[in-house]
């Protein structure tokens, strides 16, 4: 089985953007008013405007995930190696408005929100966040946190223009504030202008160069875009700052981009090693474990990750693909058919549960997932590679 580094992008989940647009829709006079009293303070936004607004119409942007933050499904330049994708987003429990006025009070909380799973949240909760900052926003306009608050939920939501007026506005009125530059790069890189994603990466490490986390997500973008040795060096920054699981997983997986294996396996159990709670580390050791040919060890590795995180669709993959390499086929096609239920849009997912599916003989099974996957992702080689294996395998003869 072609095992990928990395699970494919997620993308957006349009029943999801319809209720969340609902909901939105109710915030319209608090939106009218706040434009009102701060149209002074927006300034006009850089050349990434168009994309901001063209990809906030269509809700065509995926939010993913390095296993999982979110993107569209653009493929690699053929100059390029493949890249990597961004950690799955984690999710993040919004029970209550009252829990919320604090969330967005320190760095380590908006990381939360860049790396959220949309399909995670609780769309009444986040609804009921944004009318609720927009209310607070009204009435304290000059208030740079309120506005990188609502900002940050907005992005969550899918309002990338929306999301990135109110950043800017929060910019405007606290210049040094390298939250929001950092929160601004996130949402020009998930809409594809890089350059000023760079920009403002760069404009946030300027102002706090300690900030183990910016270079993180920096380091997310550029293993994204399929630079992995400046991806590898800027992990490395971050974990010279503070040791993370994340930090360690990110540079696992830029290490096997870069056929590292031994470097991977070692990156992947620092990460465990730091935060033995982290399913995301265990995720990363169990892809190094495969490519280093220990498929036992790998299948222990992926059983604690989905006790762990059970909810992750990336634990089930990763898990999934240890049990084929012991040959389980039946293990795997159930794991593959747990991450598809927890994930539907997940087109690693079809593609794994496809190709175990062929393995087992079920071939007309198998070529459905494995169509579902290339409807999901286009850009999904394995896919496509996998989808003209079984339908060759129709006609009786093994596939050369």
């Amino acid at each position: 089985m072609n095992i990928l580094l990395n699970s494919s992008r997620k993308t957006s989940l349009w029943p999801s953007l319809i209720v969340l647009g609902l909901i939105y829709s109710s915030t319209n006079a608090y939106a009218t008013a706040q434009s009102s009293t701060s149209s002074g303070n927006t300034g006009s936004l850089t050349p990434a405007t168009d994309l901001l607004r063209q990809k906030s119409a269509e809700g065509l942007i995926q939010k993913t995930p390095l296993n999982g933050a979110l993107k569209n499904n653009a493929g690699p330049s053929v100059t390029r190696k493949p890249p990597l994708i961004r950690p799955a987003r984690k999710p993040v429990e919004l029970t209550s408005e009252e829990r919320a006025q604090d969330f967005l009070g320190d760095f380590d909380s908006v990381v939360k929100v860049v790396k959220q799973d949309s399909a995670s949240g609780d769309l009444k909760a986040i609804g009921d966040l944004l009318i609720s900052f927009r209310r607070q926003v009204t009435d304290h306009p000059a208030d740079p946190l309120l506005r990188r608050k609502l900002g940050a939920y907005l992005f969550l939501a899918g309002d990338y223009e929306g999301a990135s007026t109110e950043i800017k506005r929060a910019i405007s009125l606290s210049p040094d504030d390298y939250v929001s530059h950092t929160l601004l790069a996130c949402i020009y890189d998930d809409v594809g202008a890089r350059e000023s994603a760079t920009a403002e990466f760069r404009r946030a490490m300027e102002l706090s160069p300690d900030a183990s986390d910016v270079h993180v997500l920096y380091a997310d973008s550029l293993a994204y875009h399929g630079d992995v040795s400046e991806s590898i060096g800027e992990y490395r920054k971050a974990i010279a700052i503070k040791p993370t699981a994340e930090a360690y997983a990110g540079l696992a997986e830029a290490l096997l981009s870069a056929h590292d294996n031994i470097g991977a396996v070692k990156a992947a159990r620092q990460g465990v090693s730091v935060e033995p709670s982290s399913a995301k580390a265990h995720v990363a050791l169990t892809k190094a474990l495969l490519l280093s040919g220990n498929p036992q060890s790998a299948i222990r590795t992926a059983r604690q990750a989905v006790l762990l995180n059970p909810a992750s669709a990336d634990s089930h993959i990763a898990l999934g693909r240890a049990l084929h390499a012991k040959n389980n086929l039946n293990g795997a096609v159930e794991e593959f058919k747990q991450a598809v239920a927890l994930d539907p849009l997940n087109a690693q997912a079809r593609n794994d549960l496809g190709y175990a599916l062929y393995g087992k003989g079920d071939i007309f099974l198998a070529i459905s997932e494995l169509r579902l996957a290339l409807r999901i992702n286009p850009h999904l080689s394995e896919a496509r590679n996998n989808l003209e294996i079984a339908i060759h395998g129709l006609s009786g003869e093994k596939h050369k």
